[in-house]
């Protein structure tokens, strides 16, 4: 048997869905700068960064890290800045992936699929990427498909 490449706490995760030991997203600044550029990545997607994309990440940084505004708003915008001058999507993946437990990706996912969702249009730029993004992330469908019930949960709310 090939043991994928995760930690035990993924691999538990994965079978059972039983987080042991873990706590959502972290609170560090490389794990917050990791997150921020994936959603700043996921709302370039489309073209560029709309309002209601910024105001959607803006408020899921701030739920997430307890932060203000201002710190999400800034948190955005270097993301974007250091973004534009050399970041890929597969070195953030591998970062992630280096950086976060299947637990935080999942939660992860699920903020990107609230960015995707903020401007209430999708395109096929968007599409491409999620799939990349799970992808490169390694996420399990029975995960992905916990993640979407999740979501669509959260819009009938």
């Amino acid at each position: 048997m090939i043991i994928p490449d995760m930690s035990l706490l993924d691999l538990i995760y994965s079978k059972t869905g039983i987080s042991v030991g873990t706590q959502g997203l972290s609170g560090d600044d490389e794990s917050q700068n990791l997150v921020a550029s994936l959603l700043a990545l996921v709302a370039k997607s489309d073209g560029g960064i709309s309002l209601d994309e910024s105001e959607r990440m803006v408020g899921l940084l701030r739920n997430r890290f307890h932060v203000s505004p201002i710190e999400a708003l800034e948190m955005i915008t270097r993301a974007s800045q250091e973004l534009a001058t050399h970041s890929r999507l597969d070195e953030v993946l591998d970062a992630i992936n280096q950086k976060l437990t299947l637990a935080q990706k999942e939660d992860l996912m699920l903020m990107v699929l609230h960015v995707i969702s903020a401007d209430s249009r999708k395109d096929a730029g968007e599409m491409r990427l999620l799939d990349a993004v799970i992808e490169g992330l390694r996420m399990p469908d029975q995960l992905m498909d916990k993640v979407y019930q999740k979501y669509f949960k959260h819009q009938r709310e």
